[in-house]
């Protein structure tokens, strides 16, 4: 018996020798790690990086972490993890953003020191935060998490989760759905109801039309449904296209014609498939993303071996839906809103040349009467031509500017900015080109030999097209805006073709350029705002 209490006592001084000494970590006064994995999050002692510093009064018994290990390790079937964001004053989309909450190097979160959780994971404890301090977590339950410091109101107003797989792949299929069918809804239409694994749905449309014949449409969609007493909602926001929004934009491609030595630089899109050709020293290159409606694209040459991520730079989709062509285009607003002194009227063919201090020079080119001086407005201003006249321009744009014309427009000599968004971000001068019809390049003799440079949104419903394209002048013809087109000629030998996305036209369009049946999504947060239901 005495060798035996002798024995104890030795082991219990060894011990506690130990623990004062750190050479054994103490489960008591170590800190809760939260484990974050797609199946469970279990409480455990200190291990690698993922840590939730603890005050040494705040502790937590080994059969407690036991006890919650097992109530969390219980994964649903279609349960992904729930991210509760609970932040006093943060609307940023990213929920880890500007939150104050640290990351050690494996991603876990670091929550901070003066929090505890009530989820079964932490004893509660006294309230020594920072209202303002904030917290993420991830739980596999899905009941939400009870932050101390939080009044009971403010947790509720400000949870937010994320949705399941299911929920995700669902509302990602509905939003295709609305971005191809928003523009057959009636303008009274406020909202639309569906059932999904035996949950309803609501999704709220809300109409921000075009400030002015600049703007583009928006829409904000809230989607909601309610679960376990709670109303979970979530925003998409929404935006029109524009035409002037591709780069690129062909309906019906000219079975003639190959992409060979061109480049772009935008979203491309075909309602018909395209056609290329390479060879082991000159490849077309798409920098954007590419989208065709047909189910492949056509190679007609090829020399030696190219990926098609050697080309698609910005990938490819095949076989999406068609984008139509409007069957009208009203060159300006009907109701209003446009100034007489914005709109020019041309009753015959017209040569026009446009100058760098915001006014434009204008001559009948049938007519032996004198040119004519006049001055862009100081909003927008509209050049008209009445039917079968054809609109001829060159020169220099300083303002907002729309030329149209139902028969046809030609392009004589370089048309720039007087401000190069290239190269000044906050350059205001747009100019679009719109036809119901043709959109051509002039032949050598009047562009002049060389290189030729149009600022401009192009839009030729029927054929944009580059005349006498088969001299071989090895010049490069280069677009700086964007050209939508029924279809299109070829453009070598005479020019290779280099065409640059205008950034500004994702926001703003030219003038009363038209508009697309298509919608995109502008920005989702991706996540469940979590409400009382009241």
């Amino acid at each position: 018996m005495a060798f035996s209490v002798a024995i104890h006592m030795a082991l219990f001084v060894i011990a506690g020798w130990l623990l004062n000494n750190d050479t054994v970590p103490s489960v008591i006064n170590s800190p809760l790690i939260v484990s974050i994995d797609t199946y469970s999050t279990v409480g455990d002692t200190a291990q690698n990086n993922r840590v939730v510093p603890q005050a040494e009064s705040e502790a937590v018994s080994p059969a407690e972490n036991r006890a919650a290990s097992r109530a969390a390790d219980t994964p649903s079937e279609d349960l992904k993890p729930v991210e509760m964001v609970i932040a006093a004053e943060s609307s940023s989309l990213d929920p880890h953003a500007e939150t104050g909450v640290t990351h050690a190097e494996n991603g876990a979160a670091v929550v901070p020191e003066n929090f505890a959780l009530e989820a079964g994971l932490a004893a509660p404890v006294e309230d020594t935060s920072d209202p303002a301090s904030e917290l993420v977590t991830t739980i596999e339950s899905g009941e939400p998490v009870i932050i101390v410091g939080v009044s009971e109101p403010e947790r509720q107003h400000l949870a937010q989760a994320t949705l399941t797989q299911k929920q995700e792949r669902m509302i990602h299929r509905k939003i295709k759905e609305w971005t191809e069918d928003l523009h057959k809804m009636p303008d009274e239409a406020s909202g639309l109801t569906w059932k999904y694994k035996g949950q309803e749905y609501l999704a709220k449309f809300e109409w921000s039309p075009a400030a002015d014949e600049m703007g583009i449409q928006r829409v904000i969609v809230e989607i909601s449904t309610e679960e376990d007493g709670k109303r979970l909602s979530s925003e998409v926001h929404m935006k029109q296209l524009a035409f002037s929004s591709f780069a690129q934009f062909v309906n019906r491609w000219d079975s003639n014609v190959e992409i060979h030595n061109d480049e772009l630089d935008g979203r491309f899109h075909s309602n018909t498939a395209i056609n290329l050709t390479y060879d082991p020293k000159v490849k077309p290159l798409f920098h954007g993303r590419v989208t065709t409606t047909s189910r492949r694209v056509n190679i007609t040459s090829n020399r030696g071996p190219r990926r098609h991520e050697q080309i698609f730079l910005g990938g490819l989709v095949t076989g999406v839906r068609s984008i139509r062509l409007p069957k009208h285009f009203l060159p300006f607003p009907g109701e209003g809103g446009i100034a007489d002194d914005q709109v020019h009227f041309f009753g015959e063919d017209t040569r026009i040349k446009f100058r760098d201090d915001g006014s434009f020079v204008w001559q009948a080119i049938e007519s032996e009467s004198p040119r004519q001086l006049a001055t862009l407005s100081g909003d927008t201003t509209y050049l008209i031509a009445d039917r079968k006249v054809s609109m001829h321009v060159q020169g220099t744009v300083n303002g907002k500017v729309l030329v149209y014309s139902p028969e046809r427009i030609v392009i004589e000599d370089d048309l720039l900015y007087a401000q190069n968004p290239e190269k000044v971000p906050d350059a205001d001068d747009y100019l679009g080109l719109v036809s119901d019809k043709y959109v051509d390049i002039a032949p050598p003799d009047i562009t002049g030999p060389g290189d030729l440079l149009i600022h401009a949104a192009i839009y030729a419903k029927r054929r944009f097209a580059v005349r006498e394209f088969r001299i071989n002048e090895g010049a490069l013809l280069h677009l700086y805006g964007s050209l939508a087109v029924g279809s299109l000629s070829a453009t070598e030998p005479r020019y290779s073709t280099r065409i640059r996305f205008d950034r500004r036209f994702e926001d703003l369009r030219p003038p009363g350029f038209p508009m697309t049946d298509r919608y995109e999504v502008d920005s989702w947060t991706n996540i469940w705002n979590v409400e009382p239901i009241e």
